[in-house]
């Protein structure tokens, strides 16, 4: 659990990255930071390598449901550098499909005549049955919003 630590200083960003993990990492986190995962004089057996190292900060994962590759004797997740780009794709991702959205949307803009000395030919009241018969053709219309308005818009 110290790598987290190691690899990833900032905090928000730590434990953005330890949420992408299965429930399990998480609560050896907790552990780990609450100073109960062993102390510096326990060891743990290396029963693969045949050596014994401290066993501060390792938290056992469930065997049934955990595999453990180690290469050249590091046990360094393989794809945890992948880890900040699959937060940066998720990220561009999100805002793509932001701007997607944003191209659907449609304004309605209805402009309400005036007579030539600049006053209202409807009265506030006709102006609103205007703004909503409108909206209520455009009831099933997906991304259209209505504007009624006296002015340039």
């Amino acid at each position: 659990m110290a790598f987290f630590d190691e690899k990833f200083h900032d905090v928000g960003y730590r434990m953005r990255i330890i949420k992408m993990f299965p429930e399990e990492f998480a609560k050896g986190y907790a552990l780990y930071k609450q100073g109960k995962l062993g102390s510096d004089n326990e060891v743990i057996d290396t029963i693969d390598k045949g050596y014994y190292r401290p066993s501060y900060g390792w938290y056992l994962l469930d065997p049934a449901c955990t595999v453990k590759f180690n290469i050249n004797g590091s046990d360094i997740p393989i794809f945890i550098n992948a880890l900040p780009a699959i937060l940066d794709l998720d990220a561009a991702q999100e805002l793509d499909r932001k701007k997607q959205m944003q191209k659907l949307l449609k304004i309605l803009v209805q402009k309400l005549p005036m007579d030539k000395n600049g006053d209202l030919i409807f009265d506030v009241d006709e102006a609103r049955d205007i703004h909503n018969n409108a909206v209520a053709m455009l009831r099933r219309a997906i991304g259209v919003d209505v504007i009624t308005t006296f002015a340039d818009v």
